[in-house]
Protein backbone atom coordinates (compact mmCIF):
# COMPACT_ATOMS: atom_id res chain seq x y z
CA UNK A 1 0.00 0.00 0.00
CA UNK A 2 1.53 3.76 -1.09
CA UNK A 3 1.79 6.32 1.28
CA UNK A 4 -0.98 7.90 0.03
CA UNK A 5 -3.53 4.95 0.34
CA UNK A 6 -2.50 4.48 3.98
CA UNK A 7 -2.15 7.95 4.96
CA UNK A 8 -5.94 8.29 3.88
CA UNK A 9 -6.33 4.54 5.25
CA UNK A 10 -5.16 6.29 8.62
CA UNK A 11 -7.66 9.25 7.95
CA UNK A 12 -10.78 7.12 7.36
CA UNK A 13 -9.92 5.32 10.04
CA UNK A 14 -9.16 8.36 12.34
CA UNK A 15 -11.85 10.14 11.01
CA UNK A 16 -14.84 7.50 11.77
CA UNK A 17 -13.05 7.39 15.40
CA UNK A 18 -13.21 10.85 15.96
CA UNK A 19 -16.80 11.24 15.00
CA UNK A 20 -18.35 8.17 17.26
CA UNK A 21 -15.31 9.73 19.91
CA UNK A 22 -17.21 13.26 19.41
CA UNK A 23 -20.88 11.78 20.00
CA UNK A 24 -19.57 10.04 22.85
CA UNK A 25 -18.49 12.82 24.41
CA UNK A 26 -20.72 15.35 23.58
CA UNK A 27 -23.48 12.58 24.89
CA UNK A 28 -21.56 12.06 28.56
CA UNK A 29 -20.08 15.55 28.65
CA UNK A 30 -24.01 16.93 29.09
CA UNK A 31 -25.03 13.97 30.88
CA UNK A 32 -22.96 15.12 33.51
CA UNK A 33 -23.18 18.60 33.40
CA UNK A 34 -26.82 18.47 33.85
CA UNK A 35 -26.63 15.58 36.47
CA UNK A 36 -23.57 17.29 38.42
CA UNK A 37 -23.78 21.46 37.61
CA UNK A 38 -21.40 23.94 36.80
CA UNK A 39 -19.77 23.81 40.72
CA UNK A 40 -18.94 20.63 40.39
CA UNK A 41 -17.36 20.69 37.16
CA UNK A 42 -15.13 23.75 38.80
CA UNK A 43 -13.90 21.61 40.93
CA UNK A 44 -12.92 19.04 38.56
CA UNK A 45 -11.50 22.22 36.23
CA UNK A 46 -9.15 22.74 39.07
CA UNK A 47 -7.52 18.88 38.95
CA UNK A 48 -7.82 18.86 35.14
CA UNK A 49 -5.72 22.07 34.52
CA UNK A 50 -3.19 20.76 37.22
CA UNK A 51 -2.47 17.56 35.58
CA UNK A 52 -2.94 18.35 32.04
CA UNK A 53 0.14 20.63 32.62
CA UNK A 54 2.02 17.72 34.35
CA UNK A 55 0.93 15.49 31.95
CA UNK A 56 3.24 17.28 29.44
CA UNK A 57 6.14 16.24 31.97
CA UNK A 58 4.88 12.50 31.94
CA UNK A 59 5.17 12.16 28.54
CA UNK A 60 7.83 14.49 27.89
CA UNK A 61 8.52 13.92 24.30
CA UNK A 62 10.62 10.92 23.87
CA UNK A 63 8.04 8.83 22.69
CA UNK A 64 7.16 11.60 19.96
CA UNK A 65 10.61 11.26 18.52
CA UNK A 66 9.96 7.58 17.57
CA UNK A 67 7.24 9.13 14.47
CA UNK A 68 9.79 10.97 12.83
CA UNK A 69 13.03 8.39 12.76
CA UNK A 70 14.23 6.97 10.13
CA UNK A 71 14.25 3.53 11.31
CA UNK A 72 13.55 2.24 14.85
CA UNK A 73 15.39 -0.26 17.28
CA UNK A 74 14.35 -2.07 20.09
CA UNK A 75 16.89 0.29 21.90
CA UNK A 76 15.36 3.49 20.74
CA UNK A 77 11.70 1.82 22.58
CA UNK A 78 13.21 0.54 25.92
CA UNK A 79 15.38 3.91 26.44
CA UNK A 80 12.32 5.75 25.81
CA UNK A 81 9.51 3.81 28.02
CA UNK A 82 12.24 3.75 31.08
CA UNK A 83 12.27 7.42 30.80
CA UNK A 84 8.72 7.79 30.25
CA UNK A 85 7.84 6.38 33.01
CA UNK A 86 10.36 7.18 35.45
CA UNK A 87 10.13 10.92 34.75
CA UNK A 88 5.53 9.66 34.90
CA UNK A 89 5.92 8.58 38.37
CA UNK A 90 8.13 11.19 39.67
CA UNK A 91 5.23 13.90 38.12
CA UNK A 92 2.54 12.16 40.06
CA UNK A 93 4.94 12.27 43.16
CA UNK A 94 5.24 15.47 42.76
CA UNK A 95 1.88 16.67 42.01
CA UNK A 96 0.64 14.62 45.25
CA UNK A 97 3.28 16.84 47.55
CA UNK A 98 1.87 19.89 45.81
CA UNK A 99 -1.99 19.53 45.99
CA UNK A 100 -2.38 21.32 49.21
CA UNK A 101 -0.57 24.64 47.85
CA UNK A 102 -2.33 24.28 44.28
CA UNK A 103 -5.89 24.17 46.19
CA UNK A 104 -5.09 27.44 47.85
CA UNK A 105 -4.11 29.39 44.87
CA UNK A 106 -7.53 28.51 43.64
CA UNK A 107 -9.40 28.73 47.25
CA UNK A 108 -11.02 25.90 47.01
CA UNK A 109 -10.46 23.19 49.71
CA UNK A 110 -12.04 20.53 48.32
CA UNK A 111 -9.43 20.42 45.30
CA UNK A 112 -6.40 19.21 47.58
CA UNK A 113 -7.93 15.68 47.41
CA UNK A 114 -9.24 15.84 43.54
CA UNK A 115 -5.75 17.15 43.00
CA UNK A 116 -3.86 14.24 44.62
CA UNK A 117 -5.85 11.29 43.19
CA UNK A 118 -5.90 12.37 39.49
CA UNK A 119 -1.96 12.46 39.93
CA UNK A 120 -2.32 8.73 38.24
CA UNK A 121 -3.58 10.21 35.55
CA UNK A 122 0.11 11.25 34.33
CA UNK A 123 1.38 7.65 35.32
CA UNK A 124 -1.00 6.17 33.12
CA UNK A 125 -0.16 9.00 30.21
CA UNK A 126 3.48 8.10 30.46
CA UNK A 127 2.98 4.49 30.20
CA UNK A 128 1.39 5.06 26.85
CA UNK A 129 3.17 7.43 25.55
CA UNK A 130 5.40 4.84 23.52
CA UNK A 131 2.49 2.46 22.40
CA UNK A 132 0.37 5.50 21.26
CA UNK A 133 3.16 6.86 19.20
CA UNK A 134 4.50 3.22 17.33
CA UNK A 135 0.89 3.14 16.15
CA UNK A 136 1.02 6.75 14.93
CA UNK A 137 4.05 5.58 13.25
CA UNK A 138 2.91 2.51 11.37
CA UNK A 139 -0.49 4.86 10.49
CA UNK A 140 -2.17 2.37 12.14
CA UNK A 141 -5.20 4.52 13.42
CA UNK A 142 -7.71 1.57 13.67
CA UNK A 143 -5.56 -0.11 16.45
CA UNK A 144 -5.46 3.38 18.03
CA UNK A 145 -8.83 4.86 17.71
CA UNK A 146 -10.79 0.95 18.72
CA UNK A 147 -8.44 2.10 21.84
CA UNK A 148 -9.66 5.55 22.87
CA UNK A 149 -13.31 4.47 21.92
CA UNK A 150 -13.31 1.55 24.25
CA UNK A 151 -11.20 3.11 26.90
CA UNK A 152 -13.25 6.16 26.75
CA UNK A 153 -16.77 4.47 27.27
CA UNK A 154 -16.17 2.49 30.01
CA UNK A 155 -14.59 5.39 31.86
CA UNK A 156 -17.02 7.28 31.43
CA UNK A 157 -20.38 5.48 30.73
CA UNK A 158 -19.03 2.53 32.66
CA UNK A 159 -17.87 4.62 36.06
CA UNK A 160 -18.63 8.45 35.72
CA UNK A 161 -22.08 8.42 34.78
CA UNK A 162 -23.15 5.68 37.40
CA UNK A 163 -21.42 7.42 39.86
CA UNK A 164 -22.91 10.64 38.93
CA UNK A 165 -26.59 9.22 39.60
CA UNK A 166 -24.96 7.54 42.70
CA UNK A 167 -24.69 11.15 43.99
CA UNK A 168 -20.45 10.77 44.20
CA UNK A 169 -20.40 14.55 42.36
CA UNK A 170 -16.99 15.59 41.40
CA UNK A 171 -15.77 12.41 41.90
CA UNK A 172 -17.71 10.24 38.97
CA UNK A 173 -15.64 12.51 36.74
CA UNK A 174 -12.21 12.39 38.16
CA UNK A 175 -13.01 8.36 38.45
CA UNK A 176 -13.73 8.01 34.41
CA UNK A 177 -10.95 9.72 33.62
CA UNK A 178 -9.02 7.37 35.72
CA UNK A 179 -10.46 4.58 34.13
CA UNK A 180 -9.84 5.93 30.63
CA UNK A 181 -6.76 6.80 31.22
CA UNK A 182 -5.62 2.93 32.54
CA UNK A 183 -7.70 1.30 30.07
CA UNK A 184 -6.28 3.02 27.31
CA UNK A 185 -2.92 2.51 28.45
CA UNK A 186 -3.63 -1.71 28.38
CA UNK A 187 -5.33 -1.68 25.04
CA UNK A 188 -2.26 0.69 22.98
CA UNK A 189 0.09 -1.55 24.66
CA UNK A 190 -1.80 -4.75 23.26
CA UNK A 191 -1.90 -3.18 19.74
CA UNK A 192 2.22 -3.29 19.24
CA UNK A 193 3.72 -5.18 22.52
CA UNK A 194 6.86 -3.08 22.48
CA UNK A 195 10.13 -4.26 24.56
CA UNK A 196 9.42 -2.99 28.41
CA UNK A 197 13.18 -4.30 29.54
CA UNK A 198 14.61 -0.81 31.23
CA UNK A 199 17.24 0.98 29.56
CA UNK A 200 18.67 3.64 31.28
CA UNK A 201 21.25 4.94 28.67
CA UNK A 202 22.43 4.04 25.59
CA UNK A 203 24.69 5.31 22.12
CA UNK A 204 22.15 7.59 20.73
CA UNK A 205 20.36 8.49 23.97
CA UNK A 206 21.56 12.18 24.26
CA UNK A 207 20.07 13.02 20.85
CA UNK A 208 16.73 10.90 22.01
CA UNK A 209 17.09 13.49 24.60
CA UNK A 210 17.84 16.37 22.85
CA UNK A 211 14.72 16.04 20.92
CA UNK A 212 12.54 14.99 23.70
CA UNK A 213 13.20 18.53 25.27
CA UNK A 214 12.66 20.23 22.38
CA UNK A 215 9.14 18.53 22.09
CA UNK A 216 8.73 19.18 26.28
CA UNK A 217 9.61 22.86 26.16
CA UNK A 218 7.16 23.32 22.64
CA UNK A 219 4.44 21.58 24.65
CA UNK A 220 4.64 23.06 27.81
CA UNK A 221 4.64 26.75 25.85
CA UNK A 222 1.32 25.47 24.31
CA UNK A 223 -0.45 24.05 27.37
CA UNK A 224 0.45 27.45 29.21
CA UNK A 225 -1.08 29.49 26.16
CA UNK A 226 -4.03 26.82 25.95
CA UNK A 227 -4.72 26.74 29.75
CA UNK A 228 -3.42 30.26 31.66
CA UNK A 229 -7.10 31.67 30.40
CA UNK A 230 -8.66 28.58 33.46
CA UNK A 231 -5.84 29.83 35.66
CA UNK A 232 -7.27 33.19 35.66
CA UNK A 233 -10.16 32.56 35.73
CA UNK A 234 -10.27 30.45 38.49
CA UNK A 235 -8.28 32.58 40.53
CA UNK A 236 -9.88 35.93 40.03
CA UNK A 237 -13.46 34.90 39.39
CA UNK A 238 -15.50 32.18 40.86
CA UNK A 239 -15.61 28.42 41.11
CA UNK A 240 -18.64 28.51 39.18
CA UNK A 241 -17.42 30.69 36.64
CA UNK A 242 -14.35 28.51 36.32
CA UNK A 243 -17.15 25.57 35.60
CA UNK A 244 -19.28 27.40 33.44
CA UNK A 245 -15.49 28.89 31.17
CA UNK A 246 -14.17 25.12 31.08
CA UNK A 247 -17.38 23.37 30.44
CA UNK A 248 -18.11 25.46 27.54
CA UNK A 249 -14.44 25.05 26.62
CA UNK A 250 -13.83 21.85 26.71
CA UNK A 251 -17.37 20.78 24.78
CA UNK A 252 -16.24 23.29 21.65
CA UNK A 253 -12.32 22.27 22.19
CA UNK A 254 -13.17 18.48 22.68
CA UNK A 255 -14.54 18.06 19.13
CA UNK A 256 -11.86 20.30 17.66
CA UNK A 257 -8.96 18.14 19.00
CA UNK A 258 -10.23 14.90 18.09
CA UNK A 259 -10.06 15.81 14.81
CA UNK A 260 -6.52 17.40 15.01
CA UNK A 261 -5.63 14.17 16.83
CA UNK A 262 -6.30 12.43 13.71
CA UNK A 263 -4.98 14.51 10.83
CA UNK A 264 -2.27 16.28 12.45
CA UNK A 265 0.03 12.68 13.28
CA UNK A 266 -0.69 11.56 9.64
CA UNK A 267 0.35 14.55 8.55
CA UNK A 268 3.31 14.57 10.72
CA UNK A 269 3.92 11.04 10.00
CA UNK A 270 3.47 11.30 6.04
CA UNK A 271 5.42 14.55 6.28
CA UNK A 272 8.71 13.11 7.83
CA UNK A 273 8.50 10.14 5.28
CA UNK A 274 7.90 12.01 2.40
CA UNK A 275 10.91 14.58 3.66
CA UNK A 276 13.29 11.11 3.80
CA UNK A 277 13.01 11.42 -0.29
CA UNK A 278 15.14 14.63 -0.38
CA UNK A 279 14.03 14.94 -3.85
CA UNK A 280 13.77 18.84 -5.21
CA UNK A 281 9.98 18.23 -5.35
CA UNK A 282 9.28 17.24 -1.23
CA UNK A 283 8.88 21.05 -0.08
CA UNK A 284 5.91 21.63 -2.86
CA UNK A 285 4.32 18.56 -1.77
CA UNK A 286 4.20 19.38 1.72
CA UNK A 287 3.04 22.52 0.63
CA UNK A 288 0.41 21.00 -1.40
CA UNK A 289 -0.37 19.25 1.36
CA UNK A 290 -0.92 21.43 3.88
CA UNK A 291 -3.01 24.06 1.87
CA UNK A 292 -4.98 21.05 0.92
CA UNK A 293 -5.93 20.20 4.62
CA UNK A 294 -6.46 24.23 5.44
CA UNK A 295 -9.42 24.04 2.14
CA UNK A 296 -10.46 20.68 3.68
CA UNK A 297 -10.99 22.78 7.04
CA UNK A 298 -12.67 25.95 5.69
CA UNK A 299 -14.90 24.31 3.72
CA UNK A 300 -16.02 21.23 5.80
CA UNK A 301 -15.79 22.53 9.49
CA UNK A 302 -15.46 26.71 9.67
CA UNK A 303 -19.54 26.53 8.70
CA UNK A 304 -20.13 24.21 11.75
CA UNK A 305 -18.54 26.77 14.09
CA UNK A 306 -19.78 29.45 12.60
CA UNK A 307 -23.02 28.46 13.19
CA UNK A 308 -22.53 26.79 16.75
CA UNK A 309 -21.68 30.62 17.75
CA UNK A 310 -25.01 32.09 16.01
CA UNK A 311 -27.12 29.08 17.76
CA UNK A 312 -24.84 29.52 21.07
CA UNK A 313 -28.19 30.55 22.99
CA UNK A 314 -30.77 28.46 22.13
CA UNK A 315 -28.02 24.97 22.35
CA UNK A 316 -27.26 26.25 26.05
CA UNK A 317 -30.27 26.07 26.88
CA UNK A 318 -31.77 23.22 24.67
CA UNK A 319 -28.83 20.72 26.14
CA UNK A 320 -27.69 21.56 29.46
CA UNK A 321 -30.57 23.61 30.83
CA UNK A 322 -31.48 27.02 32.31
CA UNK A 323 -28.52 26.22 35.09
CA UNK A 324 -25.82 26.54 32.27
CA UNK A 325 -27.83 29.71 30.34
CA UNK A 326 -25.15 32.06 30.95
CA UNK A 327 -22.29 29.92 29.47
CA UNK A 328 -23.81 30.39 26.00
CA UNK A 329 -21.74 33.86 26.15
CA UNK A 330 -18.83 31.94 26.59
CA UNK A 331 -19.53 29.70 23.83
CA UNK A 332 -19.99 31.64 21.01
CA UNK A 333 -15.96 33.56 20.83
CA UNK A 334 -14.67 29.97 21.23
CA UNK A 335 -16.67 28.39 18.88
CA UNK A 336 -15.47 31.37 16.31
CA UNK A 337 -11.59 30.25 17.87
CA UNK A 338 -11.67 26.55 17.12
CA UNK A 339 -11.03 27.14 13.24
CA UNK A 340 -8.34 29.33 14.10
CA UNK A 341 -6.64 26.34 16.79
CA UNK A 342 -7.30 23.91 13.98
CA UNK A 343 -5.35 25.97 11.04
CA UNK A 344 -2.35 26.22 14.10
CA UNK A 345 -2.42 22.90 14.64
CA UNK A 346 -1.83 22.00 10.64
CA UNK A 347 1.08 24.79 10.61
CA UNK A 348 2.88 23.08 13.06
CA UNK A 349 4.06 19.64 11.04
CA UNK A 350 4.97 22.07 8.63
CA UNK A 351 7.71 22.98 11.06
CA UNK A 352 8.61 19.78 12.02
CA UNK A 353 8.88 18.45 8.82
CA UNK A 354 11.00 21.37 8.01
CA UNK A 355 13.57 20.22 10.59
CA UNK A 356 12.78 23.53 12.13
CA UNK A 357 10.92 22.67 15.79
CA UNK A 358 12.08 25.30 17.89
CA UNK A 359 10.86 28.16 15.11
CA UNK A 360 7.03 27.24 17.00
CA UNK A 361 8.55 28.19 20.06
CA UNK A 362 10.32 31.35 19.41
CA UNK A 363 7.47 32.06 17.59
CA UNK A 364 4.73 31.91 20.09
CA UNK A 365 6.26 32.78 23.68
CA UNK A 366 6.10 37.01 22.82
CA UNK A 367 2.61 35.71 22.12
CA UNK A 368 1.94 33.88 25.15
CA UNK A 369 3.42 36.71 27.93
CA UNK A 370 1.17 39.26 26.22
CA UNK A 371 -1.75 36.84 26.41
CA UNK A 372 -1.43 36.35 30.02
CA UNK A 373 -1.35 40.00 30.47
CA UNK A 374 -4.38 40.42 28.37
CA UNK A 375 -6.48 37.58 30.23
CA UNK A 376 -5.74 38.87 33.77
CA UNK A 377 -7.14 42.12 32.41
CA UNK A 378 -10.55 40.94 31.24
CA UNK A 379 -10.82 38.52 33.85
CA UNK A 380 -9.88 41.71 36.41
CA UNK A 381 -12.14 44.27 35.26
CA UNK A 382 -14.72 41.85 33.04
CA UNK A 383 -17.09 39.19 33.14
CA UNK A 384 -16.12 35.25 31.83
CA UNK A 385 -17.27 36.29 28.49
CA UNK A 386 -14.68 38.74 27.95
CA UNK A 387 -11.76 35.90 28.43
CA UNK A 388 -13.57 33.57 25.77
CA UNK A 389 -13.33 36.80 23.41
CA UNK A 390 -9.59 37.24 24.31
CA UNK A 391 -9.00 33.53 23.49
CA UNK A 392 -10.91 33.80 20.33
CA UNK A 393 -7.95 37.06 19.45
CA UNK A 394 -5.35 34.47 20.53
CA UNK A 395 -5.61 32.03 18.84
CA UNK A 396 -5.98 34.36 15.27
CA UNK A 397 -2.29 35.73 16.39
CA UNK A 398 -1.12 32.02 17.50
CA UNK A 399 -1.73 31.37 14.26
CA UNK A 400 -1.02 34.60 12.41
CA UNK A 401 2.86 33.99 13.98
CA UNK A 402 3.09 30.27 13.19
CA UNK A 403 1.88 31.06 9.95
CA UNK A 404 4.01 33.77 9.55
CA UNK A 405 7.00 31.02 10.46
CA UNK A 406 5.88 28.43 7.95
CA UNK A 407 5.91 30.86 4.94
CA UNK A 408 9.63 31.27 5.43
CA UNK A 409 10.73 28.19 5.27
CA UNK A 410 8.08 26.44 3.16
CA UNK A 411 6.73 27.38 -0.14
CA UNK A 412 3.54 28.28 1.59
CA UNK A 413 2.02 32.02 0.90
CA UNK A 414 -0.98 33.51 2.68
CA UNK A 415 -2.23 34.30 -1.27
CA UNK A 416 -1.92 30.82 -2.00
CA UNK A 417 -3.75 29.70 1.46
CA UNK A 418 -6.76 32.21 1.17
CA UNK A 419 -7.46 31.53 -2.14
CA UNK A 420 -7.72 27.92 -0.82
CA UNK A 421 -9.76 28.85 2.14
CA UNK A 422 -11.97 31.66 0.92
CA UNK A 423 -14.86 29.18 -0.87
CA UNK A 424 -14.93 27.91 2.69
CA UNK A 425 -15.38 31.00 4.10
CA UNK A 426 -18.07 32.09 1.34
CA UNK A 427 -19.96 28.99 2.46
CA UNK A 428 -19.93 29.54 5.99
CA UNK A 429 -21.30 32.64 5.77
CA UNK A 430 -24.20 31.47 3.99
CA UNK A 431 -24.70 28.31 6.14
CA UNK A 432 -24.63 30.59 9.18
CA UNK A 433 -27.22 33.10 8.17
CA UNK A 434 -29.67 30.54 7.37
CA UNK A 435 -29.57 29.04 10.58
CA UNK A 436 -29.19 32.66 11.97
CA UNK A 437 -32.57 33.54 10.19
CA UNK A 438 -34.68 30.25 10.88
CA UNK A 439 -33.87 30.72 14.37
CA UNK A 440 -35.18 34.02 14.71
CA UNK A 441 -38.05 33.16 12.75
CA UNK A 442 -38.76 30.53 15.09
CA UNK A 443 -37.95 32.23 18.16
CA UNK A 444 -40.30 35.29 17.16
CA UNK A 445 -43.29 32.74 17.08
CA UNK A 446 -42.15 30.93 20.56
CA UNK A 447 -40.44 28.25 19.49
CA UNK A 448 -38.75 26.02 22.07
CA UNK A 449 -34.92 26.04 22.22
CA UNK A 450 -34.84 22.76 21.25
CA UNK A 451 -37.03 22.91 18.10
CA UNK A 452 -35.57 26.32 17.27
CA UNK A 453 -31.72 24.66 17.07
CA UNK A 454 -32.68 21.60 15.15
CA UNK A 455 -34.76 23.34 12.46
CA UNK A 456 -32.16 26.21 12.36
CA UNK A 457 -29.14 23.11 11.82
CA UNK A 458 -31.56 21.62 8.75
CA UNK A 459 -31.33 25.20 7.25
CA UNK A 460 -27.52 25.54 7.45
CA UNK A 461 -27.33 22.02 5.92
CA UNK A 462 -29.71 23.27 3.41
CA UNK A 463 -27.54 26.00 2.83
CA UNK A 464 -24.67 24.36 2.62
CA UNK A 465 -26.18 21.74 0.26
CA UNK A 466 -27.55 24.39 -1.88
CA UNK A 467 -23.70 26.08 -2.33
CA UNK A 468 -22.36 22.99 -3.26
CA UNK A 469 -24.57 21.80 -5.37
CA UNK A 470 -25.00 24.95 -7.53
CA UNK A 471 -21.30 26.33 -7.40
CA UNK A 472 -19.49 22.99 -7.35
CA UNK A 473 -16.33 24.86 -8.49
CA UNK A 474 -16.09 26.10 -4.43
CA UNK A 475 -14.39 23.02 -3.72
CA UNK A 476 -10.63 23.58 -5.07
CA UNK A 477 -9.06 20.27 -6.90
CA UNK A 478 -6.77 19.36 -4.36
CA UNK A 479 -9.80 18.91 -1.81
CA UNK A 480 -11.81 17.16 -4.60
CA UNK A 481 -9.32 14.88 -5.18
CA UNK A 482 -8.81 14.26 -1.39
CA UNK A 483 -12.89 13.82 -0.86
CA UNK A 484 -12.74 11.37 -3.85
CA UNK A 485 -10.20 8.90 -1.81
CA UNK A 486 -12.13 8.86 1.55
CA UNK A 487 -15.61 8.14 -0.81
CA UNK A 488 -13.86 5.24 -2.49
CA UNK A 489 -13.66 3.62 1.00
CA UNK A 490 -17.21 3.95 1.53
CA UNK A 491 -20.19 1.31 0.21
CA UNK A 492 -21.06 2.63 -3.57
CA UNK A 493 -24.62 3.70 -2.74
CA UNK A 494 -23.61 5.91 -0.10
CA UNK A 495 -20.39 7.32 -1.83
CA UNK A 496 -23.13 8.36 -4.67
CA UNK A 497 -25.27 9.51 -2.47
CA UNK A 498 -22.18 11.84 -1.16
CA UNK A 499 -20.27 12.46 -4.20
CA UNK A 500 -21.76 16.16 -3.74
CA UNK A 501 -19.04 16.77 -1.18
CA UNK A 502 -16.34 16.75 -3.94
CA UNK A 503 -17.46 19.49 -5.77
CA UNK A 504 -16.62 19.76 -9.81
CA UNK A 505 -13.37 17.66 -9.70
CA UNK A 506 -13.36 14.95 -7.82
CA UNK A 507 -14.07 11.46 -9.27
CA UNK A 508 -17.60 10.49 -10.88
CA UNK A 509 -19.44 7.58 -9.13
CA UNK A 510 -22.08 7.10 -11.34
Amino acid sequence: MSLGERSISAVFWGAGGAVLRIVLQMTSQITLARLLGPAEYGVFAVGSVVVSFCMFFADFGLAYGLIQKREVTDEDIRFAFTWQLLVGALVSIGIVALSGPIAQFFNEPRARAVVAVMSLICLATAATGTSMNLLKRKLDFRTQQIGLLVSYAIGFFGVGIPMALSGCGVWSLVAAWIAQAFVMCILFYRGVRHPVRPLYWYADGRSQAAYGLTVLRTNVLNWFVGNVDRIIVGRVLSIRDIGLYSTMYNMIYGPSASILSIVQPVFFSASARVAEGADDDTAHKLARGFVTLIATVSLYLLPVFVSAAVLADDFVLAVYGPAWQEAAAVLRPLALAMPFFIGFGLSTPMLWAQGRPQDEFAKQWPVALGWTVVCWLLAKHGRVEAVGWGVFGLFIARFAVVMHAVTKVAPVRWRTTWHAARGGVLVSVLAAGAAGAADYALRTIGGKPGACVILAVAAAVLAFYACLRLAPGLVVNEVSGLVSGVLSRFPRPLALRLAWMQGAGGRRYE
